[in-house]
């Protein structure tokens, strides 16, 4: 049996509490780690929002991260939530960068928010003049990594290693274990064309000073066939969007069906995070699925002093 240590920092000394059942841990790709979880009040826990919170398997920190919010139900005991580094990365900045690769904008994020680096992975991509204007530092990151995804194929995710905010590719993260169906406790695949999936996608460009107007399109004729026409328009204030070229490149991202799987109550692994990857068996009825799958979003639960846990996947085949 694994044993969990929960500290929270008060001053210069780290508290022990004592930690109720329920303790949740959820690690979204490219997003900031989460943990829920509730204590009994006593005459020495004492802590505040900004306080530091570690969690510690064996020894081992699995979370660093400070709380950001409290809540009582009953006066003894404190639900609390805390967030990783990653949370300041939701932060709205302004910023022009050029001739740049993802980790340079990492390190310059970092260093002008006092944040801790890790692991900076070389993404191999240089990348030209790039604007930036009130933007989320997540979103900065999550444009530019996409941008290396369509250039060589690669996805990388930024996350915070123990205190230290790291960008890896999927594969450097990926967990040797093979999840199948005699080691979970369910799972729930659905496939969907209602929402972001469009076939013909209209790229807009228009100049009123001028009095000039354009129409992009792109479609998919055998998709429409299939599911009738879902039609996405894009009006992009960046004229440089507004081309034929950038239609297809919608249409590509766009013109798939949806697809979700969760996987409930696996044996728990606290390596597995989102961006990371795992190995899939399963019988998803449609298809058997015999593949690595990309961990979008990684909720880890301590029930009875184990760790379970539930994972969304996207299948890589």
């Amino acid at each position: 049996m694994k044993q969990f240590d929960l500290l929270i920092g008060n001053g210069e000394d780290w508290l022990r509490p004592q930690v109720l059942s329920g303790l949740r841990l959820q690690r979204g790709a490219n997003a900031a780690a989460v943990l829920d979880f509730a204590v009994l009040k006593n005459g020495m826990l004492n802590f505040l929002e900004g306080a530091p919170v570690r969690l510690l398997v064996d020894g081992q920190v699995i979370f660093a991260g400070r709380v950001f919010a409290k809540k009582r139900s009953q006066p003894e005991i404190i639900q609390v939530r805390a967030y990783d580094q990653l949370r300041y990365l939701q932060n709205r900045d302004c910023c022009v960068m050029q001739d740049f690769s993802p980790g340079d904008l990492l390190r310059r994020i970092c260093s002008e928010n006092n944040l801790q680096i890790g692991t900076v992975a070389d993404c191999g991509v240089r990348l030209s003049a790039h604007s930036f204007d009130n933007r989320r530092y997540l979103d900065m990151l999550g444009e530019v990594l996409n941008e290396v995804w369509q250039a060589k194929g690669s996805r990388y995710f930024v996350y915070d290693e123990a205190g230290k905010i790291c960008l890896r590719s999927c594969w450097d993260l990926r967990v040797n274990i093979l999840l199948a169906e005699n080691c979970i406790g369910g799972y729930e695949y659905a496939t969907s064309v209602d929402g972001q999936t469009f076939n013909r996608v209209k790229v807009i460009y228009e100049d009123k000073r001028k009095g000039l107007r354009k129409e992009f399109v792109a479609e998919n004729r055998e998709r429409i066939d299939d599911w009738g026409p879902l039609q996405l328009v894009s009006k992009s204030a960046d004229a440089r969007q507004q081309t034929y070229s950038r239609a297809r490149e919608l249409l590509q991202a766009y013109q798939r069906r949806q697809e979700s799987l969760v996987v409930r109550d696996a044996p728990g692994d606290w390596r597995v995070r989102g961006g990371g990857m795992v190995g899939l068996r399963l019988n998803l009825g449609e298809q058997l699925v015999d593949c690595w799958a990309l961990v979008k979003r990684a909720e880890h639960r301590i029930v009875a002093g184990n760790c379970l846990m539930n994972l969304n996947l996207e299948c890589i085949y």
